[in-house]
């Protein structure tokens, strides 16, 4: 009998339909369960943020001096030595000139190239005025820059009104095509701390509401991390810089210099992620901060009395790494009910000697890692323990941290497999064997993490059948499923076509008897081929393990291919492997 994959329906539909057609009681589908706010990975971002004090105004010896202030070449070109030096696809710019030819955001356009796309927001003075200073072309306030396509933009006048001034300050996110990440960038208002901390609080209304999938926020805020207005983010957000960022001098009389004065004011946000933090690194370039001397006739260090701070966000995993080194991981369980990782070695084969990672409970489970379910850049193990569902998020270096129960009512012979996103919306996905029927619970972007309520994709006929997570096995960029089953001990490929359905099977190879090879799972690309690869086990002696490279056959469909042995003994006390 053909497994057939069809169109996905609510699951009401589907339930009213077979029991219209087929007269089959169905077991009812398990509770998903949601909670907090996520955020899926994607490709590595890298942040410059930097006040460049770039509008006209100050002398050399004055307490207002800024470098550079009236030559916005020097500034820019000094930017994008600093986008080429980290690879940065991110620039946020605070005090900057823009909207009008020969303004910062003009030049900076021209250094970066068309790859680049730009947004600026102005804000205006306390007299209302938005135009810069000395006849610096554009507006002032706040840009954003990324290496990419800009879908959407959102500005807004963050500042509390107040019946002295008429002065406003900005937030400015982005939407990035590609990436389910939202840039955003601020500037908050000195002193004043009542004013500022409403300011603050509305900053962080606006990045919540634009940026639901999760945000990387930056800008110069004005205070240090500690300081009491800062609370609305700093309890809200992880955040990587906490270091002296700006340099000023003590005013003396006559306009004398004074003593150095230094300040931790520029920041960087992310949303929150399980297990550990979405920053990879983080620094604040304070060879780039001007800390000469306040004096006429004394060239400046820097182009601005601000440093430009730095950051990296993990990317999306590679698949099947649990370790961090890019390589697909295998993980186990024993058949003293512990959850072992076995590290890949980059060429199919696994260490020797594996890490615990799990000390008892897993006896029974169904396993698997495919999926960065948690937003911090590294995949997660998805597991049916008992009747529940539950993520346990990997702290970066592969060990766990406390589980999260995100669905409940499994049967406990059900498989789950974390398939990686079927859905094409940038959240993982799961896919589950439930009786005889095949279901798909869709990752939630309202959850951190969670799935939404279970879909059934499969009619009948997967009891027999062991799923494992295959990656994306024909390159066209969705989630593939491999399916073993026990009957006529094939494998077979279930393409996916990215919204959460999958096509008509091919066969990726034969021979796979539950007697001559007990445990299957796939592998992602362990050899770095470029082609879907799979481990499985085998009860020769006290049982080894098998790297099976995958390859392509003539009608271009991905399939197994040479085998070798790469565990050479005790594999007939593993469980499960994934």
């Amino acid at each position: 009998m053909k497994r057939s994959v069809r169109m996905l329906m609510s699951v009401a539909a589907t339930v009213a339909a077979l029991g219209a057609t087929l007269g089959t009681a169905l077991v009812a589908a398990p509770t998903a369960q949601a909670v907090g706010s996520a955020i899926p990975a994607q490709n590595e971002i890298r942040v410059v943020s930097w006040n460049i004090c770039g509008e006209a105004g100050g002398s050399r010896g004055g307490v207002g001096y800024c470098p550079y202030r009236n030559e916005p070449a020097v500034k820019i070109d000094e930017i994008k030595k600093v986008v080429d030096e980290r690879q940065a696809n991110v620039v946020m710019l605070q005090e900057v000139c823009g909207g009008a030819p020969g303004s910062h955001m003009a030049l900076l356009q021209e250094r970066l190239g068309t790859a680049w796309s730009i947004r600026h927001a102005k804000g205006a003075r306390p007299d209302g005025r938005t135009d810069c200073r000395a006849g610096l072309p554009g507006e002032l306030g706040i840009l954003l820059a990324v290496k990419g396509t800009i879908t959407d933009s959102w500005a807004e006048d963050t500042l509390p009104d107040s019946p002295a001034d008429a002065q406003t300050l900005a937030a400015l996110c982005v939407a990035v095509e590609g990436w389910s990440t939202t840039p955003c960038t601020t500037h908050i208002i000195p002193g004043d701390a009542s004013r500022a901390a409403g300011q603050i609080k509305n900053v962080k209304a606006f990045v919540d509401a634009h940026a639901p999938g999760g945000f990387v926020l930056g800008g110069d805020f004005n205070r240090n991390a500690g300081a009491t207005e800062m609370a609305p983010l700093t309890s809200a957000y992880d955040s990587c810089i906490d270091g002296y960022t700006y340099h000023g001098w003590d005013a003396e009389a006559n306009g004398g210099q004074g003593d150095h004065t230094w300040h931790k004011l520029d920041h960087l946000f992310t949303t929150k992620a399980v297990g550990a933090s979405r920053f990879a690194s983080c620094a604040i370039d304070s060879a780039r901060m001007d800390t000469t001397p306040n004096k006429v006739g004394v060239a400046p260090s820097g182009v601005s009395d601000h440093a430009p701070v730095t950051a990296v966000l993990r990317g999306a995993p590679a698949a099947g790494d649990m370790n961090g080194d890019g390589k697909s991981d295998l993980v186990a369980i024993d058949d003293a009910g512990k959850l072992r990782l076995y590290a890949g070695q980059g060429n199919g084969g696994v260490t020797g000697s594996p890490a615990e990672i799990g000390s008892g409970g897993w006896a029974g489970a169904s396993v698997s890692h495919r999926g960065d379910w948690t937003g911090n850049g590294t995949e997660d193990i998805v597991a049916r323990v008992g009747s529940e569902l539950r993520v346990y998020p990997n702290r970066g270096d592969g060990t766990l941290a406390s589980p999260v129960r995100i669905g409940t009512g499994f049967p406990t012979d059900s498989k789950v497999v974390g398939v990686g996103d079927a859905t094409g919306d940038g959240y993982p996905d799961v896919i589950a064997t439930i009786g005889d029927t095949l279901w798909l619970y869709a990752g939630d972007p309202a959850a951190n993490p969670g799935v939404k309520s279970g879909v059934q994709i499969g009619l009948r006929g997967w009891s027999p059948m062991s799923l494992s997570a295959a990656g994306d096995a024909d390159h066209d960029g969705h989630a593939d499923l491999f399916a073993r089953d026990a009957n006529d001990e094939k494998l077979w490929l279930y393409r996916g076509h990215g919204d959460g359905t999958f096509g008509e099977r091919t066969e990726y190879g034969y021979g796979y008897g539950t007697g001559n090879r007990p445990l299957l799972a796939g592998a992602g690309d362990a050899d770095g081929n470029g082609v879907a690869d799979m481990w499985a086990t085998t009860n020769e002696g006290t049982g080894t393990l098998l790297f099976y490279a995958g390859e392509t056959n003539g009608a271009g469909n991905p399939v197994d291919g040479t085998r070798t042995t790469v565990g050479l003994s005790g594999w007939n006390t593993i469980r499960a492997i994934s």
